[in-house]
């Protein structure tokens, strides 16, 4: 750690982060991305950044804090309608009963070209409002999977090179995009007041021999965890989790570095969740596997997870009746008439008690005048009751979901729970960390030591409540007793990989604009149409093979590229 500390000095990195407040891990705006907004990073409108996500695609200028749009990365066709809509209009269909949709990104990776291509139109053409002329002098940035295939990088070529005669594309992992968000995001953060010891740096250790091999004296005092936090965030070291919708992957970075050889997937994300939801329902109430968007909007309203991992005991919760629940929760189906989005109902019971007045509104035999027309009255009050889109009508179709509010996020954590042969969310980051090849030397232990100090999550899966508090609660059995843990989301877990995506391209290692992007950081990683198209298929075939050994150049930071499998 002394040694990593050295490097970090020499450097020259202003940065000073801090801990995150647990106010700021459920995506709410703290006071570093309000300082950020205000920022006087120019907008590069010769540079288009996308993160193009399985989910939704956030797409805008380099300089820019937040995307222009987040346009859903599918093409929808509703209940009774010929026509497919595309992109922005999705949002605005009404109906989403039987809604068809269809994705250009299956499991992470691109399989539907022609689609994927209509959908850029879109983004490029009218969100962003640049013109065909315009494109061919303009710059295309954007995300893609650690591993990607090369016959998808070579289609993602073809589309952006030569139908849309883009200037030039780069492209750059997502897990980098994410450390530069993070590194963005803490930059104003004091780690020197309020130190906390940790329990674990109070500890002694034998490796002062070791410091000695690397020429640096053994460390007089053992610092607090806020200033190897500090170290850590310095020297751009840390591990990032990305659960997003198609998949999981935890990528280790070192010195501002993915090492590509030792990133983890699990084939597991926001989608699989979905089907998951769909087949319990399906199995206990109501027939709902064609239903994807209905079932999506019931996961993001209500599922939650565990915090403390103890299932057994929210089991018995849950097998409570429904008046003494305090799990159930009534989401109210949308019926075309009064509501065209489900909601949550206020409580469980929300037309039990009609059901229970119901006897007593029947009208019987036996009433006398004045009670018919009290019961009469009741009738209908009753009925006209539910005109409101958020009001439960009488007749309202609903489901109760008990314990599938927290068994769907649990197979993240435990993916045999479905059959699937994996390890979980927490095992997936010990296993990136602390791989195989690793030895005992003290390089690979102060490597190793700073990565856990900065574990990163982020993904559209990190906004359901409770998995940021699960996942530093169950990491702490996998880290060595002399480590200590930091777990962290990001403020916006799905619009900040765009975030670090326009700040990796306009800006250096301390956050300073850049004088001409084009020129320090689009020529130096990326490919030209020029050279794309002139050298042809010679280069193109060596610009493949080189990736399959993983030996290419997408970014690895402004000033150094991806670790290949000799470093």
């Amino acid at each position: 750690l002394s040694h990593t500390k050295t490097r970090a000095r020499e450097r020259e990195s202003p940065l000073q982060p801090a801990i995150m407040s647990s106010d700021a891990k459920s995506g709410k705006k703290t006071a570093s991305k309000a300082a950020a907004t205000g920022s006087s990073i120019p907008v590069n409108t010769n540079i288009i950044v996308m993160d193009n996500g399985g989910d939704t695609i956030k797409i805008g200028f380099a300089g820019q804090i937040s995307p222009t749009a987040l346009v859903p990365n599918c093409a929808c066709k509703p209940h009774g309608v010929k026509a497919i809509i595309v992109g922005l209009d999705t949002l605005n269909i009404p109906d989403i009963n039987g809604l068809v949709i269809r994705r250009p990104i299956d499991r992470g990776y691109l399989t539907n070209s022609q689609l994927q291509k209509d959908i850029w139109a879109h983004c490029i053409h009218e969100v962003l409002k640049v013109t065909p002329e315009e494109v061919r002098k303009c710059w295309m940035i954007m995300t893609e999977p650690p591993a990607n295939f090369s016959t998808s990088r070579q289609e993602m070529d073809r589309i952006l090179l030569e139908e849309f005669g883009f200037e030039g594309v780069v492209y750059v992992s997502g897990a980098l995009c994410a450390m530069k968000a993070h590194l963005w995001q803490t930059k104003d953060e004091d780690l020197e007041g309020n130190e906390e010891e940790d329990a674990n740096a109070m500890e002694k250790d034998d490796t002062d021999k070791e410091y000695v091999d690397f020429n640096e004296l053994p460390p007089k005092k053992h610092t607090s965890k806020r200033q190897r936090i500090k170290w850590a965030r310095e020297a751009m070291t840390g591990c990032v989790l990305d659960v997003g919708f198609s998949f999981a992957h935890a990528s280790p970075i070192f010195d501002g570095k993915v090492a590509d050889h030792h990133v983890k997937r699990l084939n597991l994300g926001g989608r699989a969740l979905t089907n998951y939801l769909k087949e319990l329902v399906s199995y206990r109430q109501w027939n709902v596997m064609d239903e994807f968007a209905l079932i999506e909007d019931v996961k993001v309203k209500s599922v939650y997870c565990q915090e403390n991992g103890d299932i057994y005991e929210v089991l018995k919760e849950a097998k409570k009746k429904i008046r003494e629940n305090k799990i159930a929760v009534k989401y109210v189906l949308p019926d075309g008439v009064n509501t065209l989005r489900g909601f949550l109902a206020d409580s469980v019971l929300a037309n039990d008690a009609d059901d229970a007045s119901s006897s007593e509104s029947e009208i019987n035999e036996d009433d006398d005048l004045q009670t018919r027309r009290r019961k009469l009255k009741k009738q209908k009050e009753k009925a006209t009751k539910g005109a409101g889109s958020m009001e439960l009508a009488p007749d309202a179709q609903s489901l109760v979901l008990v314990n599938e509010r927290f068994m769907v996020p649990e197979i993240l954590f435990h993916p045999t729970d479905i059959g699937l042969n994996q390890c979980g969310i927490t095992e997936l980051i010990a296993q990136s960390v602390h791989h195989h090849e690793a030895n005992d030397s003290l390089r690979d232990q102060a490597v190793e030591a700073l990565m856990w100090l900065n574990i990163i999550v982020t993904g559209g899966c990190t906004k359901i409540p409770g998995l940021i508090e699960r996942l530093t609660r169950e990491i702490r059995q996998y880290v060595p007793a002399t480590y200590s843990v930091s777990v962290r989301a990001l403020e916006d877990p799905i619009s900040d990989i765009f975030l670090g995506l326009s700040l990796l391209s306009c800006t250096d290692d301390s956050h300073a604009p850049i004088e001409d992007p084009v020129q320090h950081f689009c020529l130096k990683h990326g490919t030209k149409r020029d050279e794309y198209i002139v050298k042809n298929s010679p280069y193109k075939a060596e610009r493949i093979s080189q990736y399959d050994r993983f030996e290419s150049k997408p970014l690895g930071r402004v000033k150094d590229m991806h670790c290949n499998g000799s470093s």
